[in-house]
Formats: structure tokens, C-alpha cells, sequence
């Protein structure tokens, strides 16, 4: 999508729950993309980084503690969630929004529900495994799909005897595509980026709460033998430098490093470490390499 709204080719953008301009990989070429488009609509909790820097039109939606429906997790099991706060200020459910958006753009058609059980029902009546899971039911504990009506008791163990396409499913070897991100004399280092347990993503709502203190910011982990090497103490001030772009942030002697690997996270604005990492991705995935960057690292003075 931001290759396409690079090329022109993609117009307009309504961005839910996800600040892209913080999340994604190689930060300007993806701020380059938001700023091609004729729209961008950001529709969130709170007022992110991308639509501050970047959206034409902001949607407040409420949290999950503020409005009801269901959630699925990665066992198949849906259960139901139920308003215990009242919303917050003009915030709405994000079912909400997408029905009164589309009526005001005229398009009332496919749009008039009243509950989130009304459109639940709809999913219910379009996808067979999931018939029988009514709020009805759900009202005594989650259940898993596929469950095809509302006398199945749900599905446990999913492929017990085959699979979906059959008796036996086809596998098929990939072969291994070497990264172009390669250490070299210039970038010594290889950097992969990731979450710790005190924030989530980018943070848009942890670093809103006390978890702040526990993580105020973003450090990069580096190998002793690398500090020493770069005579690096504990808390330095360091600059990261990769082929795309560069970031600043305090360096912290991490025991669980191999020479020549760092690690660091991108939570905060501050750092915006996804200035530094590439555009590659992965070829059948087209997952970005946030594992993966060549960089290299040198004191701030």
C-alpha cells in the first residue's frame, strides 16, 4: 500500500488502530507515501503520530473497555466483551463511525445496523463455520469455531482427521534468500528492532500509562565486547547509522548479545528508530526485515 501511494496509485488511506508513520520500516520513504495522498483518515484512541504529522481528518474511537461485541484469539475462540467504562468525551465504537461515515457519503445500504450483535449476526449468516456462535450463546463462555449451528458444541481441535482442502496437506520447501543486509567495513553491525514486555508497538496507549516509568524511552542493547571495543559506558550517548537514515538514543551493555548484534525498540517518537531500518522484504511474506539492518554506531558528543 505505500509502494502504491508512492506511485500514485493509491489515493486514500483510513487508518485504524495502527500508527503507520511509527510503526513501519524506513520512516521517510513512508512519510514520503502519506504525504502523496488526497486523504488520510486516522481513526484511533488517541491523536498518534501519523495523524499529527501527516492526517487531513481524525476519528476519536473508543477502547475495548468502552463499548461491546467480540473478540477471536489465535486458538479460534470468540467471546464476548461488554462496556464497563462509559466512552470518553465525542469517542465512538468503530462500528459506529463506519455507519455514520457511510450515511453521511450516502450509502446508508448495508449500513443501518443498530447493535453490535445486529452485525455480528450478518457475519453469522455469511460464514458458515461461524453460525452458531450467537450472543446467546456466548453468554456462557467463548466458544470455537468452526461451529456450524447452534447445537454444535464448538471445535476443540481443529485437523484431528484432515484438512480443510482434504485428507492430506501439501507441503512445499522454500529455499533460503540471503539478506542484502550484510555487515560490512562501513556497517559492522547488525541491528534487529522488536517490543519489550513494558510497552507495546508504538506505544500508543502503554506510554500513556505508569508503564512509562518502568520504560521511559528507547536503548540499544550492545554486546560488552563491542562497548569496550568502542570504549561505550553504560548509558553513552550513541548514534545509529544505517543506509536509509539515522537515530539517536542512550546505548546499554546487554549480556544476552552476540558481538556484532544489537537490539533495540521502536516505541517512542523521540527515537523514531524506524528511520533507520530498510525497505527490504521478505519475498513470499512481503514481511519487512526489522530484523535485519546494517548499521553502524558511534558516539554522540
Amino acid at each position: 500500500m505505500m509502494d502504491a501511494a508512492r506511485g500514485g496509485r493509491l489515493k486514500a488511506l483510513w487508518a485504524f488502530g495502527y500508527d503507520v508513520l511509527l510503526t513501519n520500516p524506513r520512516a521517510n520513504t513512508t512519510r514520503e507515501a502519506l504525504e502523496r495522498l488526497e486523504l488520510l483518515v486516522v481513526q484511533d484512541l488517541f491523536l498518534n503520530e501519523t495523524a499529527k504529522a501527516l492526517g487531513h481528518v481524525f476519528l476519536p474511537a473508543c477502547s475495548s473497555f468502552e463499548k461491546d461485541g467480540t473478540f477471536m484469539n489465535g486458538e479460534r475462540r470468540v467471546q464476548r466483551v461488554r462496556a464497563s467504562l462509559a466512552s470518553t468525551g465525542d469517542s465512538l465504537p468503530d462500528w459506529e463511525i463506519l455507519c455514520r461515515a457511510a450515511r453521511a457519503l450516502g450509502h446508508p445500504e448495508g449500513f443501518a445496523f443498530t447493535s453490535p450483535e445486529e452485525i455480528w449476526d450478518e457475519v453469522r449468516r455469511v460464514w458458515p463455520a461461524g453460525a452458531g456462535l450467537s450472543y446467546a450463546r456466548l453468554e456462557h463462555g467463548g466458544l470455537q469455531w468452526p461451529c456450524p449451528d447452534e447445537a454444535h458444541p464448538g471445535t476443540r481441535v481443529l485437523h484431528t482427521d484432515g484438512f480443510a482442502l482434504g485428507p492430506r496437506a501439501a507441503l512445499r520447501r522454500i529455499g533460503d534468500t540471503p539478506s542484502p543486509e550484510t555487515r560490512s567495513e562501513a556497517f559492522p553491525f547488525v541491528l534487529m528492532t522488536g517490543r519489550r514486555l513494558h510497552q507495546f508497538n508504538a506505544g500508543t496507549m502503554t506510554s500513556r500509562t505508569p508503564n512509562a516509568r518502568l520504560q521511559p524511552g528507547d536503548w540499544l542493547d550492545m554486546a560488552p565486547a563491542d562497548a569496550d571495543r568502542l570504549g561505550l559506558r553504560d548509558g553513552a550517548r550513541v548514534r545509529v547509522r544505517s543506509r536509509y537514515g539515522e537515530a539517536e538514543l542512550p546505548m546499554h551493555r546487554a549480556q544476552g548479545l552476540r558481538p556484532g548484534e544489537l537490539f533495540t525498540t521502536f516505541h517512542t517518537a523521540e527515537t523514531f528508530i524506524n528511520a533507520v531500518t530498510g525497505p527490504n522484504q521478505d519475498a513470499h511474506t512481503h514481511t519487512p526485515e526489522y530484523k535485519v539492518t546494517a548499521v553502524q554506531v558511534e558516539r554522540v558528543e
